[in-house]
């Protein structure tokens, strides 16, 4: 094999691979990324930590010679980055990847490419479509609240669930719910429920984010499989095998009282209540009256903070209380500088937030975020 590529392609490829490469294995082959380079296909990079794998096209590549070889990616990762030259010139040697670029040349051993486990193909007709820029908020919207804890297996994963024109995404731990949802522009051919690994989708986000776009996804579920491929990338996930809770049981059909607030306001004043917070002490008191939501937070070991953040309201005072990660969390990925909408009836019932602006846009879909109170001292 020898190729050569722009550096910066380059870079990109293994950035990708090294994400999907264990860090540390029993089993050197899975620290690595395969290259594969043809004439009549040109150079693609394979990695797989057998959950999650990741095919993809390295562009504007120049295959003098075909071939196969497998590398650590990290150390692969590691030696690119040093190259401060537009191309780079990747050669197999006995075995062994030559890197060659300017005056620097580097020799990085190679593993044995019979080990290494080549991903599935994308099958020839695709589930359902999905447009790049909506699935990629979907993902950032709900991923972040699958639970990390020992427990329920199906909660590890987040919820894929296309049918006809309709798509979308939940994600719970049991205390929060985020759920994000929008509207695909061609019928799916058939219908998709599966619960998705958080990796594999953390994956398939930063593929899209460094990708068109404007572009589609196609979505495929083959064997305890799910695939998206986006462009030249071919993202694998296995799925999490499970039954997923009764979301929709979850979400309060109505509240007694709302208040609407600015998202940049409202995360602000977290940011700074939460500094008087501790481990031990990780709570803190919303006061929410006309005009004035007042954030309170206080330990012993640390002192106490008052925070003031304007709001319309209308309703009785009211008194709740939050862990303040898991707000931050939503507010995170929510518009800045839009309202959101705040739904409650007491301080124990579930509360919801939601993007007064995302309602029904083609980009962001429609989201919903149900919190758990916590009980006050």
């Amino acid at each position: 094999m020898k190729v050569t590529l722009p550096t910066q392609a380059l870079i990109e490829g293994i950035g990708h691979g090294a994400a999907v490469a264990a860090s540390k294995s029993p089993k050197p082959i899975l620290e690595c990324v395969a290259l594969h380079a043809s004439q009549a296909t040109g150079v693609s990079l394979e990695a797989t930590d057998l959950d999650v794998g990741i095919r993809y096209q390295l562009d504007d590549a120049a295959v003098a010679e075909e071939g196969s070889l497998v590398v650590p990616a990290s150390r692969l990762l590691s030696i690119v980055r040093e190259v401060d030259e537009d191309e780079t010139t990747l050669q197999t040697r006995e075995g062994n990847l030559s890197v060659d670029t300017g005056r620097s040349h580097f020799k990085v051993r190679g593993e044995n490419i019979e080990e290494f486990r080549r991903l599935p193909y994308f099958p020839e007709t695709a589930a359902a479509t999905v447009p790049a820029g909506l699935l990629r908020n979907l993902i950032r919207r709900t991923r972040f609240a699958a639970a990390t804890e020992a427990g329920r297996f199906a909660l590890h994963g987040v919820l894929l669930n296309i049918k006809g024109k309709s798509i979308e995404m939940v994600a719970t731990d049991g205390r929060r719910l985020a759920r994000a949802a929008g509207t695909l522009a061609k019928k799916a051919a058939r219908d998709v429920r599966v619960i998705v690994g958080p990796k594999g989708l953390g994956l398939l986000e930063r593929v899209l984010a460094t990708s068109d776009a404007s572009g589609e996804v196609s979505v495929a579920v083959e064997e305890r499989q799910v695939l998206f491929r986006a462009g030249g990338a071919l993202v694998v996930s296995r799925l999490i095998d499970g039954t997923f809770p009764a979301y929709e049981d979850v979400i309060p059909k109505s509240s007694k009282y709302s208040f609407e607030v600015t998202t940049a306001e409202f995360a602000a004043g977290l940011r700074r209540t939460s500094l008087m917070t501790t481990r031990d002490a990780l709570s803190i008191e919303v006061l929410i009256d006309p005009e004035t939501l007042t954030l309170k937070s206080r330990a012993v070991e640390v002192g106490q903070a008052t925070i003031e953040v304007p709001v319309r309201y209308e309703g009785p005072p009211t008194r709740i209380g939050f862990n303040p990660q898991f707000l931050q969390d939503a507010l995170k990925v929510m518009d800045a500088a839009a309202e959101i909408t705040v739904r409650f009836t007491d301080g124990k019932a579930p509360v919801t937030l939601s993007d007064l602006t995302s309602d029904g846009g083609e980009e962001l879909g429609s989201y919903v975020y149900v919190i758990m109170p916590v009980a006050l001292e």
